[in-house]
């Protein structure tokens, strides 16, 4: 009895041994997979970087800062968000610390269409290639002022005086930059010409076109209001009219193919994971859904929306297009 028994605890430890060493062997195939896979489809693991082409305190850097704290604010990523600025070198700067930065969606960059102009003008080192478009959270878009005791009362007086009259009227713009740009498309689609005088900050442009050395300037639409008195505006760029300046039409409305709604517009390395960057995006576009952000948008003259990355980077690249035809003529 005792041998049929201690039989019987042997053939019962053996059968317990093989099945252990059945999973054993098992999880030896699937566990390292299985865990590779889940560490890969983590995301985030650490802090995300965003990188701002511009100084501080610029409405690309408050965007990023409001959108980034709303990501945290609501758990949509589980790990914090860090805006580092970048300016100079036409937003190369900020490209090469993108470039020397992760590639997995840890470090992203908030830009906006003076990526193009400077791709227009090949001015960095980089292009659309370099890119993986995450989307656009809202824009806004810029008025064409002169002063409030100017001759011109609307846009089609100022456009049939510059036809018959070419480079009677001077411009204040920044060479290569976004109201350079914005003027010369519309000089363009319009059919006249100005005169140029530099001005490389919207304080430069008010200045001049209230000392009299200038007759035009272009500036954001929060710029001009806050300004209040002095000025007139004449046309805006924007897709609809604003609210705070129901007179005042869009380019559109004028009969003119011009508009300019100035994204903020969210890049990645561009081969950044699908993961990662469905994870960015889909936090990007509940953040800029969020009422707060919303409200924020709407009381700074911004228009709060969203663009999915790949139609951001088909809209862009049409952008890209008329941009670089207004490049050839005005370099």
């Amino acid at each position: 009895m005792y041998y049929l028994s201690n039989k019987r605890t042997l053939r019962r430890g053996f059968c317990t041994f093989l099945a252990t060493a059945g999973l054993v062997y098992g999880l030896g195939l699937v566990g390292p997979n299985s865990a590779g896979q889940a560490q890969a489809e983590e995301f985030p693991s650490k802090s995300i970087k965003i990188i701002v082409p511009f100084k501080p305190g610029g409405r690309t850097d408050v965007v990023a800062r409001l959108i980034s704290e709303k990501i945290q604010e609501k758990g949509l990523l589980s790990q914090s968000m860090a805006v580092v600025n970048a300016d100079g070198g036409a937003g190369a700067n900020a490209v090469a610390q993108m470039r020397r930065g992760d590639t997995d969606g840890h470090t992203i960059i908030h830009w906006h269409h003076q990526a193009l102009i400077a791709m227009a003008m090949e001015l960095g080192d980089f292009d659309m290639s370099d890119f993986r478009s995450l989307g656009y959270t809202g824009g806004g878009s810029p008025v064409w002022a002169v002063k409030a005791d100017s001759e011109f009362n609307t846009i089609e007086q100022l456009v049939d005086h510059l036809k018959a009259n070419p480079r009677s009227l001077v411009e204040a713009v920044g060479i290569g930059t976004i109201p350079h740009f914005v003027g010369g498309m519309f000089a363009n689609a319009a059919g006249f010409e100005t005169r140029y005088v530099t001005a490389n900050s919207g304080a430069d442009r008010l200045r001049l076109l209230l000392g009299g050395n200038a007759d035009i300037a272009l500036f954001a639409a929060s710029e001009y209001l806050a300004q209040g008195d002095g000025l007139k505006a004449l046309v805006y760029f924007g897709r609809e009219r604003l609210p705070e300046m129901p007179d005042v039409p869009t380019a559109t409305e004028a009969g003119y193919d011009v508009s300019w709604t100035n994204p903020n517009w969210w890049l990645a390395p561009a081969d950044t994971p699908d993961a990662a960057a469905e994870a960015l995006s889909a936090a990007l576009e509940a953040a800029i859904n969020d009422p707060e952000i919303a409200d924020y948008f709407r009381n700074n003259t911004l228009e709060p929306y969203w663009m999915s990355g790949a139609d951001a980077r088909a809209d862009a690249e049409n952008v890209l297009v008329r941009l670089k035809k207004v490049a050839e003529t005005i370099q």
